[in-house]
């Protein structure tokens, strides 16, 4: 018996149906490694939970340590704040710079250290201090960031990688936002980029804590098309010799709804069913039924935790998108289920989205994020 190649709810190794999005991060690659230029725009991948983020902003590390430049990964969201995050992930890449280059480098950590309060942060020898900008901390910040920045690429590009960006501290954001528009102006040829990741809240959040949102690049991404949910639940069993016949994969595929987290969840449970079948075995129908009972269990519980962490004006909107059945619903069809106005729908809409439970669709639209999730609270209700 084989353990199960799927790993519902971890980092994925591969991130199919991703192309266009990889093509453009290689594109990127080639102006920062090739050209020893800065990418000017901060990228951000945005979308519900389940969809495969983290797995694709780690796709995009290993892309960029293959091309010899040097990656700090952030997950935003800690007590310490962005920058300080930031600051601490790249002094862990200067042990095996030249020592000049080392010893200017962790100069310039410790002066960004000090100008956003890193507790425990003190020196005699910095002689390195970073232009003030009047009495603003995310200005004087941002200069320290990127000094640090430019000495962090004396010897190699560097690219910063922040999941859940979402969650970063306003102050640290607006660090971050305005170190990129001074390089923008003045650093071209400073090899540095930043690549993100976050919920599909992450635009509106950046947007009302830095007004100049433009500098950065929002990338939406969907689900999965027929073509790539073939080859997650294809490609791992055949690496292991067991292969899908085609029922199976008709069926699983109708059961996922191209959701990548259900991919996994359905395959992994249709392995099970299939006894964790060994080389040369495959995994039919039957199993895939079979298995479809077990995720059924894992999606109800998934979903009570969901519903159970909502508050009844939270629940009670839910509701009243559920009502309207599986796709979009308008915002005026939203507030007339409730009776109320569209503006009253503005703190359990941001709060809900927030949570990863729905997200904007077309134009003043809400869909939910999850398929499945409007039959449930559907049945919630009753």
């Amino acid at each position: 018996m084989q353990p199960s190649p799927y790993t519902p709810g971890e980092v994925a190794r591969i991130v199919p149906g991703r192309a266009r999005q990889l093509a453009e991060v290689d594109e990127r690659l080639s102006t920062l490694i090739d050209l020893g230029r800065l990418v000017g725009r901060i990228r951000v991948d945005h979308a519900a939970r389940g969809f495969g983020k983290t797995s694709l902003l780690r796709e995009y590390q290993r892309r960029v340590s293959a091309r010899g430049a040097a990656t700090v990964w952030v997950t935003a969201g800690e007590e310490q704040g962005l920058i300080a995050q930031i600051a601490a992930s790249v002094h862990t890449i200067t042990d095996g710079l030249a020592e000049h280059v080392r010893t200017g480098l962790r100069e310039r950590i410790e002066t960004l250290q000090l100008s956003v309060g890193v507790p425990g942060i003190a020196t005699a020898t910095s002689t390195f201090r970073p232009p003030t900008d009047g009495d603003r901390p995310d200005q004087s910040g941002a200069r320290a960031l990127e000094a640090v920045i430019r000495a962090a690429v004396a010897e190699r590009p560097l690219v910063i990688l922040i999941d859940e960006i979402q969650s970063a501290d306003p102050s640290g954001l607006r660090t971050l936002v305005y170190a990129w528009q001074h390089l923008q102006a003045e650093g071209a040829d400073v090899p540095a980029a930043v690549f993100a990741a976050g919920l599909p809240n992450a635009p509106e959040t950046i947007a009302g804590i830095v007004t100049f949102s433009e500098r950065l690049a929002y990338r939406p991404l969907g689900p999965l098309h027929r073509e790539a949910e073939e080859i997650a639940l294809i490609g791992p069993a055949r690496a292991l010799g067991v292969h899908w016949t085609q029922p199976a994969v008709d069926r699983a595929l109708a059961i996922a709804q191209g959701y990548p987290y259900f991919v996994q969840l359905i395959a992994d449970a249709a392995w099970t069913a299939a006894g964790r079948p060994d080389p040369g075995s495959a995994i039919e129908l039957r199993a895939v039924e079979h298995g479809r009972d077990a995720m059924q269990a894992d999606l109800d519980a998934l979903f009570r935790a969901r519903w159970s962490a909502c508050s009844p004006s939270e629940r009670r909107m839910l509701a009243a998108i559920a009502e309207h059945g599986d796709g979009p619903v308008s915002r005026a069809a939203i507030a007339a289920s409730l009776n109320t106005g569209s503006n009253q729908l503005s703190t359990p809409r941001a709060r809900l989205i927030d949570k990863g439970l729905i997200q904007p669709a077309d134009r003043g639209t809400l869909e939910f994020t999850i398929p499945g999730f409007a039959a449930f609270v559907r049945d919630s209700e009753t």
